[in-house]
């Protein structure tokens, strides 16, 4: 199945595009999807790490199922802002 994935600041600026295409069979995990993230973009593999996966708008765990309709994104961490 092809997921289309959501990229956000750094991980935006590394694969060069806002929506990354992955294939990954289903059934899948967020840490599928990881495994899947890192082959078709290899360029992401520094960041990655430090990034955490969202589905349907909210923060998953690595073992959180991922279905069709699933709405995948990857969130870098943020830092700075004025106070």
């Amino acid at each position: 199945m092809t997921l289309q994935i959501k990229l956000f600041a750094v991980a935006m600026q590394k694969a060069g595009s806002a929506v990354l295409e992955v294939e990954c069979p289903l059934p899948a995990t967020v840490d599928d999807v990881r495994q899947a993230v890192l082959a078709t973009c290899p360029a992401l593999a520094e960041v990655l790490p430090h990034c955490r996966f969202a589905l349907n708008d909210e923060f998953a765990q690595d073992n959180a199922p991922v279905d069709a309709d699933s709405v995948v994104a990857i969130i870098p961490p943020v830092s700075g802002g004025a106070s």
